[in-house]
């Protein structure tokens, strides 16, 4: 074939050499992009919290877990890809498995509904510690599936859960006489006890009151209470036992016999129980500035140790 003045020739086989060569520039090929591209939608963060009551459980007691799912969204629709997606979330599962020393006596909620942005659902698990759970904080695994139908999504978190035996204490404040006896009640516990109460319990005196009734206590919390005695039998030594009886959430308990002893022609001395540095009539009038500051600070610990009911 002639071509026009001006032209140049190309050979076939040298044409076709081209188009192989170009032809990976033109069309995209697995080994000129050697990582796929994924096509995700967009979608809301969802926070899951937990809480536990009581705070603390103790060995034996039941309890409830609360599971909080909030969209963390801040609005319902969005824009992406030329397409629009919702962001209420549909909450199709939420488990919570048992573990070792707790047990989940919840079943799984199915279908919970969904969560709009910015708003949150609560779902409420029983659960059981062992007798002999030990003490310390366990954990519980919580399961979601939430999302879309098409690409439904599982998260997994872990909810702490905390088992303290603590018990009551209680502790003599002052040795008995024939007429009282004065006792400390401590909340060791990290968390508050309610219809606290203690029983005392003796042969040969009345007590009263029969029961003392404090109520709520707070964590680290101390009461200063004090029984009337009624000496029912010859004088001799009696033992006085006191127990303490309160609810930890909805689980009553009890705790040991706390034993104090009544010894036989025990008076009192000063006519009642005062603040430290209290009670002496021959102190100097040098002795009592010296110690002035001293009663100062102990009169604000007692009223502080001493609070009663």
């Amino acid at each position: 074939m002639k071509l026009k003045s001006g032209a140049t020739s190309i050979p076939a086989s040298a044409l076709l050499a081209m188009i192989l060569i170009s032809a990976p520039f033109l069309t995209p090929s697995a080994e000129a992009y050697p990582f796929s591209y994924m096509y995700r939608v967009p979608e809301p963060t969802i926070i899951i919290s937990s809480s536990t009551s009581p705070e603390v459980l103790m060995p034996g007691d039941t309890g409830i877990v609360s599971i909080v799912i909030e969209n963390s969204a801040d609005q319902y629709v969005v824009s992406y890809q030329r397409e629009d997606f919702s962001f209420t979330v549909p909450v199709y599962l939420v488990e919570l498995v048992s573990s070792e020393g707790l047990e989940v006596l919840t079943d799984p909620y199915a279908d919970v509904g969904t969560v709009a942005p910015g708003d949150r659902i609560t779902v409420y698990f029983n659960i059981k510690a062992d007798e002999e759970a030990a003490d310390g904080t366990h954990f519980l695994d919580v399961l979601l599936v939430s999302g879309y139908k098409e690409a439904p999504s599982e998260a997994n978190r872990k909810v702490p859960v905390k088992v303290d035996s603590s018990s009551v204490m209680l502790i003599q404040a002052q040795a008995p006489t024939s007429k009282s006896v004065s006792l400390d009640v401590a909340n060791p516990r990290q968390n508050t006890l309610n219809a606290v109460t203690i029983v005392p319990e003796a042969d040969g005196v009345e007590f009263s009151p029969r029961e003392y009734y404090i109520g709520t206590m707070e964590p680290d919390e101390i009461f200063t209470i004090d029984f009337d005695l009624l000496p029912t039998s010859p004088a001799g030594a009696i033992d006085l036992g006191f127990r303490a009886r309160y609810k930890n959430g909805d689980t009553w308990h009890e705790s040991e016999v706390y034993t104090t002893i009544l010894r036989a022609g025990a008076e009192a001395t000063t006519g009642g129980r005062g603040p430290p540095g209290e009670g002496s009539a021959g102190i100097t009038t040098a002795a009592a500035v010296i110690l002035l500051p001293t009663v100062i600070g102990g009169a604000y610990f007692w009223r502080r140790r001493g609070k009663r009911p």
